[in-house]
């Protein structure tokens, strides 16, 4: 029963991934694909958890206040990305009308089939690397007992996750991120367990957004074939099931994909890559900027391990694109500094807790 609640709640979560995502495209005229819309709407989504998570957090509210506030959030916000669809219909008539054409055109058989196989391959992965895994490790039991905790005191980051024991000061090092918090209200909305949400709802999200991401890259690279994308996307799913060692993404996304780390590893840094691939290809459109921007202020929110990894590599990816192309651009320089802004201003909060400077005692 709880399985097929699961469910619901994963289709849910997609549904409202898409509707943001859609609203954001629509309301900025950005043409993108199904996959990306979703990628958009989830990192979207968490970086307005984290704002409303954080305070709640650092000013020790229950964790039933954080649930029912967000659960108003969100149906607000649900309403106004419903009006911008509703509103921006009439007036993109004409772009929805060449979209729908487009549909219109079938693909070959080949085409058909390679789609065929590509979905295959998506639930082969899913079954892998949620149902039949049976890795529990000390990370797994620390952070399903931080929820399972936070559930059933009704705290967050109060107590210890593996102790249970009331902590003497808040754990920086988990609650500047909102991810495992997200779960939990859930669960206490619910009644599901956490570790049942962590691991079958966010283990089979954790997959198809990696595949998505893998999509929309495709998409990009191979200029729309969707026979190479279908194609390419197999290969990375075949390429990550029998890559049998432990310490490479892979392995994250089959034993781990329950964990922020996996997240970080299988879609915070695989977009961030997508979108510098962008940008290096033309770094004058705003909406690769801005999706940029998203998804680095996202970033710390679905995991901590995104907190130097993810400026680092758009430090690394920009400088190397300016010194390609023998040039010092200004508006380059300070749209990346905007980008890696959120990742510093968490940096220093953490470098100060770290010193013994910034403590926040329970």
């Amino acid at each position: 029963m709880q399985l097929l609640a699961c469910t619901s709640i994963l289709v849910f979560s997609l549904s409202v991934y898409y509707i943001f995502g859609k609203a954001v495209c629509v309301r900025y005229h950005w043409n993108i694909e199904v996959p990306e819309i979703i990628c958009v709407g989830f990192f979207l989504y968490f970086a307005i958890f984290q704002v409303i998570a954080e305070i709640m957090i650092f000013s020790r509210q229950k964790l039933h206040v954080l649930g029912n506030t967000w659960v108003m959030v969100l149906i607000l916000l649900l309403i106004i990305a419903a009006s911008v669809l509703y509103s921006e219909k009439k007036a993109n008539r004409k772009v929805l009308q060449q979209v729908s054409e487009e549909k219109k055109a079938k693909p070959s058989a080949g085409v058909r089939l390679l789609l065929a196989l590509m979905i295959a391959a998506i639930v082969c992965e899913c079954l892998t690397a949620v149902l039949l895994q049976r890795n529990i490790g000390w990370d797994f039991a620390y952070y399903i007992g931080n929820m399972t905790t936070s559930v059933a005191t009704d705290t967050m980051y109060l107590y210890d996750g593996s102790s249970g024991l009331l902590r003497e000061q808040i754990e920086m090092r988990y609650a500047l991120s909102s991810f495992y918090m997200n779960t939990a209200w859930i669960s206490q909305m619910t009644g599901i367990s956490a570790l049942v949400l962590q691991k079958y709802v966010m283990g089979v999200l954790g997959v198809l957004l990696t595949n998505m991401i893998a999509y929309s890259f495709a998409m990009e690279a191979f200029r729309k074939d969707r026979a190479k994308t279908y194609i390419f996307v197999t290969i990375t799913i075949v390429l990550t099931v029998f890559w049998d060692v432990y310490d490479t993404s892979a392995q994250f996304l089959m034993l781990r994909n329950y964990e922020a780390k996996s997240y970080c590893a299988n879609v915070v840094i695989p977009m961030i890559f997508y979108l510098l691939y962008r940008i290096w290809k033309d770094d004058t459109k705003m909406r690769n900027w801005a999706e940029l921007f998203v998804v680095a202020f996202a970033s710390v929110a679905v995991s901590m391990s995104s907190l130097i990894l993810v400026p680092a590599l758009i430090v690394i990816m920009l400088a190397a694109h300016m010194l390609v192309d023998r040039r010092l651009d200004a508006a380059y320089i300070r749209r990346s500094i905007y980008c890696v802004l959120p990742n510093l201003c968490y940096m220093i909060v953490y470098v100060l807790y770290s010193g013994g400077i910034l403590a926040m005692e329970v």
